[in-house]
């Protein structure tokens, strides 16, 4: 439990360790308890601290949606600390939480609710499992034991989160998530095609609005796998750019930037990693391995000129 990391300080050079052993091809998860004992997991490259809700002042600012819980100082910026359980569902009381797990997401920071902390545990590409239900708010699912019991934890979709939330808690401009109003964009005429291997059904809902927006080939893929099987049938003067999620289940976005640049038949296509996860030991691992660079599933503009430029 969160008591077993010991204090605050610990727990965030744990993180830290964690987040700096990135160089293998496995996925750190912290798991954590909601309030309504559901197991849930969140990726600790996502996670810049965990706080003891009892040690911070948190300012109530009730939503129409239940969502938001309330509003905390964190060093001078204002968080929101989002109720997980409310968003799948459990109606919980405030006062069962004991920690603020604090993430940043496209550079924003947001805390989420928990009751407890289980552990930090890594986990293969290969096991995390799509679920067949289609539920938009489950990336995929993880079998772990707990008291020598093999239980079900669900690694929600980030991205849906993000989205119900509503660009207001994201960021000042347009983003990703709200395509739909961004002005005149010009088009990329170009007979190369932009490959995408993304996870996220939200995401992968409003790539397809941006790129017909900006009258561009492309094809999309749900995890890194059948991705590299599409690059290897299509003649690769075709491809303009590759453009991949990082947490994919089967294959993930480091494991398919290091096939791309140790190919010598592909290593020359451009690749970028677009991602939610945008600390600096992810920007360094993508960089090493060969991607031009990391950018955050919120700057449509960086995004823009990245596939205006390379293809």
């Amino acid at each position: 439990m969160f008591n077993d990391f010991g204090k605050e300080n610990d727990i965030q050079k744990n993180i830290e360790y964690m987040t700096k052993s990135h160089l293998r091809n496995v996925m750190q998860l912290a798991i954590f308890y909601t309030g309504s004992d559901k197991i849930y997991a969140i990726n600790i490259s996502k996670i810049e601290s965990f706080l003891i809700k009892e040690n911070v002042e948190m300012a109530s600012t009730p939503s129409g949606d239940g969502l938001i819980e309330g509003v905390l100082n964190l060093r001078g910026e204002m968080v929101s600390v989002v109720n997980l359980d409310h968003w799948i569902g459990e109606s919980v009381d405030s006062d069962i939480y004991k920690i603020i797990i604090i993430c940043n997401y496209n550079e924003k920071k947001i805390g989420i609710l928990a009751k407890d902390i289980i552990r930090i545990q890594e986990m293969q590409s290969s096991e995390l499992k799509v679920p067949s239900s289609n539920d938009p708010k489950i990336s995929y699912v993880a079998e772990i034991e707990l008291d020598k019991l093999n239980k079900l934890c669900i690694v929600f979709d980030a991205e849906k989160l993000l989205y119900d939330l509503g660009t207001n808690h994201l960021s000042s401009g347009t983003t990703i998530y709200d395509i739909e109003s961004i002005g005149d964009i010009e088009a990329i005429k170009s007979d190369k095609i932009v490959l995408v291997a993304e996870d996220s059904p939200t995401v992968t809902d409003k790539l397809i609005e941006f790129f017909e927006k900006i009258d561009v080939k492309f094809e999309i893929y749900e995890n890194g796998q059948l991705l590299l099987d599409r690059v290897e049938e299509i003649n690769s003067e075709k491809i303009g750019i590759i453009i991949t999620d990082l947490e994919m289940p089967i294959l993930n976005g480091y494991q398919v930037i290091k096939y791309i640049k140790n190919s010598k038949k592909y290593k020359s296509i451009p690749i970028l990693s677009l991602s939610s996860m945008t600390n600096r030991g992810v920007l360094d691992k993508v960089k090493n391995l060969g991607a031009i660079d990391l950018i955050n599933k919120a700057d449509l503009e960086k995004l823009y000129q990245y596939i205006r430029d390379n293809i």
